[in-house]
């Protein structure tokens, strides 16, 4: 008996023993991160899966998703915003703020470093007056049109390129702005998210106004790190959790539906049907 007992001692030393090495290394590596506070924006017209809340908190599946990367560390998420998107971009670009979520760009990886793995899939659809349907025949088909575009909005390299050739290409902060001008007649057609252009319609009370088709277009949401920002060198520790956090299949479409419900409440929208 007492033979067992020595070995059963001896396997806890050895254990305890060698976790010891990784404890302070793990201590080592987060030194300089607990502790601190990270700033973060984001897109004030995508909801669920970012915009800005009543309490004037950018809000979403994505702020969710980097709290859960942080938090656990000690860090404190700052998400105050009282900026447009554009306005965003360029703080992180300018190193005020240390992270964001968004399209892969090209222009944006001059300035940010995006985390490996993607958040979530969006889907872009056109909206439009349903006095004037219209069917997605391509993007060189809308340069015609009078076509309403959030500032600091990107579809994907090819997509931003052939907007920026229509000749009627209109520029406004909110998405409220073009939706409501698709309501009056005063632009043609809109592209913006699935996930959220279906929430905004309900919010202004708009569903019988505007309609909406799918494009080719599907892309990934990534959380994106200034290259000024202090984070930059916990970017494997960043990628790492981020992984494995994304590892459940089940973790998005749970976040989905907990944030659906959070915009719904936090705008007081009447119960109906949801986003695509």
């Amino acid at each position: 008996m007492l033979a067992v007992a020595y070995k059963r001692a001896l396997a806890v030393i050895l254990v305890v023993s060698a976790s010891v090495p990784a404890l302070a290394e793990s201590s080592a590596e987060l030194d300089g991160l607990s502790g601190s506070t990270v700033r973060v924006c984001g897109n004030n017209a995508y909801p669920p899966v970012t915009w800005i809340n009543k309490d004037q908190q950018i809000d979403g599946i994505n702020v969710a998703v980097i709290r859960r990367l942080l938090e656990p560390l000690n860090v404190t998420v700052d998400t105050y915003q009282d900026s447009n998107w554009r306005r965003c971009i360029k703080e992180v670009e300018l190193g005020n703020v240390d992270i964001l979520s968004g399209f892969k760009t090209d222009v944006r990886q001059q300035s940010m470093i995006y985390l490996d793995a993607p958040i979530i899939r969006e889907s872009i659809y056109l909206y439009y007056p349903l006095e004037h349907p219209l069917n997605f025949e391509g993007w060189e088909a809308l340069a015609g049109l009078r076509v309403g575009v959030l500032m600091g909005d990107s579809f994907g390299n090819k997509v931003d390129a052939a907007l920026h050739k229509y000749p009627s290409l209109e520029f406004v902060s909110t998405q409220d702005q073009n939706l409501l001008k698709l309501a009056d007649n005063r632009l043609d057609v809109v592209p913006m998210g699935g996930l959220s252009g279906q929430l905004d319609l309900r919010r202004l009370g708009l569903e019988d106004k505007i309609g909406y088709t799918e494009t080719d277009v599907s892309d990934f949401w990534y959380l994106a790190i200034s290259k000024k920002s202090f984070l930059v060198k916990w970017l494997p520790l960043l990628n790492q959790r981020l992984e494995q956090l994304l590892k459940d299949p089940a973790t998005v479409p749970k976040l989905v539906t907990q944030y659906h419900k959070v915009y719904s409440e936090d705008l007081d929208l009447k119960r109906g049907g949801s986003g695509s």
